[in-house]
């Protein structure tokens, strides 16, 4: 769907990004799409070529985003923290035809594509302005990216979005936190995270302007927030903690309207502490595979009810069944089942999602929660096993494998537990069959793992528990030799 030519037409004069001082209207964004677009359809296999993008956050990201959904090709955007192992194995998953980099990059990503399939990025901050050229949009239906996802497996899992999945959250989202002419939408969050990415859609579609920054710097986002009159920002727990740390008497500009809080379960004392300062925090609960978010409490309801996330946002459905898939009633707590037209195409190399309802996609998150009487949703527990420390996805069975792989490691089971910071820390139980440290485990994880997965403490035991039928006991790992840090 044309969401950026569509835009231009209607408010080309219109601001769309900010960065480090600089601002670009929609039309200027244009031209450069449109200089990227010509450039890559000059190669014959452009439409429907999977690209990688490994970019930290800045304007080229945005460029290449709409450039690729003008040209036919499927977005894949990398995690930039990955070790080249995890790269090269998502690569490789998502079959990528190229992947795009900055020049600093090249020989990185040579190593994992060859030559031949890199595409150097310039930044081209005065794009020469051509003449569009005539080009059927894609089809709503067709896939705008592959995210990577973790999963019930261990290994991460892409989701394949569609053009169709990020209108309809991009419109839901609008009607449960409206937007005006003039918005402001800070955006500090990667782009390779369905979170950040999302707002790039809907900016263009609003016709609002994104304040980007390269990544999140307290005191940046502090001085954003308190003078240069953003009206949305979206956070993860964690940079929430840091800002209320080191500004306790935060004090946000009155344009300020919503604080987007997600990406990982919000600690009830970090909500409290918000809603004391008067914070216009939004609670929301979303997916990668959902298009972000689906059921948001608006700071109205937030401050009514700390804790829940609210409702669905309008044309997602959310039902709690039990371990049979039979829907339990309000009040009852068992997994969350997602559908609507935000919810994924399906994983890539898998079956698309089906349903008996016709029309509709069900997506059985393996999050535990309930809806009360009043059919708001609360989120007990994020993904049985999964971590999630400052917003990544972590899945211990992929640390436990890693450690593993080390020698003297006979067996490990990697846990979450609470951190005010982060939400959730990494700590690993391993039993060993020669003689090892932990510093010396910790130092051969980070050669094989991304550093927010590495364990901040390793504790050498005699054993581990499991049940009957072989299955860790996690809690009891935690309870046992972890409970310091639990308490």
């Amino acid at each position: 769907m044309p969401f950026l030519s569509a835009r231009v037409a209607q408010t080309p004069d219109a601001p769309a990004i900010e960065f480090m001082g600089q601002t670009w209207n929609y039309e200027i964004l244009n031209h450069w799409v449109e200089n990227f677009t010509n450039r890559f359809e000059q190669r014959q296999d452009s439409k429907g070529a999977r690209v990688g993008i490994y970019l930290s956050n800045q304007p080229l990201y945005i460029v290449l985003i709409h450039a690729l959904a003008r040209v036919g090709a499927i977005a894949v955007p990398l995690n930039i923290l990955l070790t080249q192992a995890e790269l090269k194995w998502q690569v490789e998953q998502s079959q990528c035809d190229y992947i795009a980099c900055c020049e600093d990059d090249y020989f990185k990503m040579r190593e994992m594509a060859g030559a031949d399939r890199i595409l150097i990025l310039v930044p081209e901050y005065q794009p020469k302005q051509i003449p569009a050229s005539l080009r059927p949009p894609p089809k709503p239906d067709s896939v705008q990216g592959i995210f990577f996802t973790s999963g019930t497996a261990g290994f991460p899992k892409g989701a394949m979005l569609t053009f169709d999945n990020h209108y309809a959250s991009a419109l839901a989202s609008a009607e449960r936190l409206p937007v005006q002419k003039n918005d402001r939408w800070l955006l500090t969050m990667p782009l390779y995270h369905i979170g950040g990415m999302s707002i790039v859609f809907r900016a263009a579609i609003y016709g609002i302007e994104i304040v980007l920054h390269s990544g999140f710097d307290v005191d940046k986002v502090h001085h954003e927030l308190t003078h240069e009159n953003i009206t949305h920002v979206s956070l993860v727990p964690t940079m929430l903690h840091r800002l209320l740390e080191k500004y306790p008497d935060f004090k946000p500009s009155s344009s300020l309207r919503v604080i987007l809080l997600g990406g990982a379960g919000a600690p009830e004392s970090l909500v409290r502490k918000a809603l004391n300062l008067n914070l216009p925090i939004a609670l929301t609960y979303g997916l990668t595979e959902a298009t972000s978010q689906v059921a948001t409490s608006t700071p109205e309801q937030t401050r009514a009810k700390p804790g829940s996330v609210g409702k669905p946002l309008n044309g997602t459905t959310v039902s709690i069944v039990d371990e049979s898939g039979k829907s339990l009633p309000n009040g009852k707590v068992g997994e969350i089942v997602v559908s609507g037209k935000t919810v994924m195409q399906g994983y890539l190399g898998r079956s698309r999602l089906r349903s008996p309802r016709r029309g509709k996609r069900d997506l059985p998150t393996g999050d535990v929660g309930y809806l009360d009487s009043d059919g708001d949703l609360w989120v007990l527990t994020r993904r049985t096993d999964l971590i999630v420390s400052g917003g990544e996805n972590i899945y211990p069975e992929e640390v436990e494998r890693a450690l593993m792989n080390h020698p003297a490691v006979s067996e490990a089971c990697v846990v979450g537990l609470p951190d005010p910071e982060w939400g959730q820390s990494v700590a690993a139980a391993v039993v060993l069959r020669t003689p090892c440290d932990g510093e010396t485990l910790l130092q051969f994880l980070r050669e094989q793992v991304a550093g927010y997965k590495v364990p901040r403490r390793i504790a050498i035991i005699e054993s581990l528990p499991h049940t009957a039928s072989g299955k860790l006991k996690r809690a009891e790992v935690a309870s046992n030799y972890f409970s310091e840090m639990i308490k």
